[in-house]
């Protein structure tokens, strides 16, 4: 994870930023915090787990010879999908036939990492972007989506529109982690200067996990959002959010949430 200088670290020096990602993959955002001087409080409101069962999304790796693109949408569908694909005894020689394609540059490079580089990758990095840059491409092809359990039903729905057969096992799922509740009580009440969501399951969860007090407390704290889809959530669950990045990746994430901090110290200046 690179990121863009825009100050001196003192805009991040001692600044507690909670961090909500599935513990798996807190380590980028976390290390990046911590060289800029901030205190990320990691308290991960998502686990990600394996799906109830794996027999649908077996019987579309048997059929792979079949397929003509197959769509991952994040990291943890890239690592779900390679770690069956092993287990059935296949590497990733039995995509050789089929185009790639991804969400974004966290999934690229989670892809590159298993040996395959991304054919496809479109501009937005949302699922939006991905039927945008797939509607005109699939008509009489088959595709091989691997999903969340909780996924939008956007990517199935507009490119079977668009005239693709679109096969959408469910790769993985998520929880709320045994221990949140608890940590999120002591960070809260230890106090917080930023609240980070980069999915709206995050947001969701947060709010499940905190008593009415806790929440009343967290809803003042600003927020920093990785899209507008997260965002209109947490707006939606009555959070402020103050910072979102115009592309959707953690490296503008944390130039925009730096860039706030940034804007705010000036504002303390110079009402002094």
């Amino acid at each position: 994870m690179s990121v863009k200088r825009t100050s001196e670290p003192a805009s991040f020096t001692g600044r507690r930023i909670l961090v909500t990602r599935a513990a798996e993959q807190t380590s980028a955002l976390n290390d990046a915090l911590v060289k800029l001087g901030a205190i990320p409080v990691v308290v991960p409101t998502i686990a990600i787990i394996p799906p109830p069962s794996y027999a649908e999304l077996d019987k579309a790796i048997e059929d792979l010879k079949c397929i003509d693109y197959l769509l991952l949408t994040s990291a943890n569908a890239v690592e779900a999908f390679f770690d069956r694909l092993a287990a059935l005894g296949l590497d990733a020689s039995a995509l050789d036939h089929m185009q790639t394609v991804v969400v974004g540059p966290k999934s690229a490079s989670a892809l590159s990492a298993r040996g395959v580089t991304a054919d496809l990758v479109p501009e937005d990095f949302r699922a939006e972007g991905v039927v945008e840059l797939l509607r005109d491409k699939v008509f009489g092809k088959r595709l091989l989506y691997p999903q969340a359990a909780l996924a939008r039903d956007l990517i199935p729905t507009e490119l079977r529109t668009a005239g693709a057969e679109v096969i959408a096992p469910i790769a993985y799922a998520s929880k709320v982690p045994d221990d949140a509740a608890g940590k999120l009580h002591c960070a809260i009440a230890e106090g917080l200067d930023l609240l980070t969501f980069t999915a709206s399951s995050t947001v969701k969860n947060f709010v499940k996990l905190l008593s009415a007090n806790d929440l009343a407390l967290a809803r003042q704290v600003p927020v920093a959002s990785i899209g507008p889809l997260t965002s209109k959530t947490a707006r939606e669950l009555g959070f402020n959010v103050a910072v979102e990045p115009a592309s959707s990746t953690l490296d503008d994430l944390l130039e925009a949430i730096e860039s706030f901090f940034v804007k705010a110290n000036d504002q303390t200046r110079t009402s002094l």
